[in-house]
């Protein structure tokens, strides 16, 4: 049985992914990757935050997002700020451009979901969110899952 979901959640990638045009390095026709707008996203969503928190939350090695910090950096969209609690850690915040940036890559995500379930009756939009509701539930807790 576990053989058939491994196939059956990459054939789920192999269709959504690319539906959602997340493969490539324009994420929504920017000059961003995907993961490069998720980073903005989660600080965004959690103003303050580390570095480490984000590596952990996203599962991101963390030279990787140590130079997408930097470059974000050096384009004006964030900045780096001693932390109060520990002098050689580093509190990540969006600069106003960044969080405009950031708002910017939100408005065009849920247009372009929004036109993908467009045709969707609202039997078939509350079937879809239960189904990724329990998809998250299931898998919210296993090791690799957001970790």
């Amino acid at each position: 049985m576990k053989e058939r979901a491994v196939y059956r959640i990459r054939e789920f990638n192999q269709f959504y992914l690319p539906a959602l045009d997340l493969l490539g390095n324009h994420y929504l026709g920017s000059e961003y990757s995907a993961t490069e707008t998720r980073i903005l996203f989660e600080i965004y969503k959690t103003d303050g935050c580390k570095a480490v928190h984000i590596a952990k939350t996203l599962n991101i090695d963390k030279s990787y997002l140590s130079r997408i910090i930097k470059n974000q950096e050096k384009n004006g969209y964030l900045v780096r700020t001693v932390s109060n609690q520990d002098s050689r850690s580093f509190d990540i915040h969006l600069t106003d451009r960044g969080r405009q940036r950031t708002e910017d890559f939100i408005q065009k995500s849920n247009k372009q979901i929004g036109e993908i379930i467009e045709p969707l009756q609202a039997e078939e939009c509350k079937k879809l969110i239960d189904a990724l509701n329990i998809v998250t539930d299931i898998l919210k807790d296993c090791k690799t899952a957001g970790s």
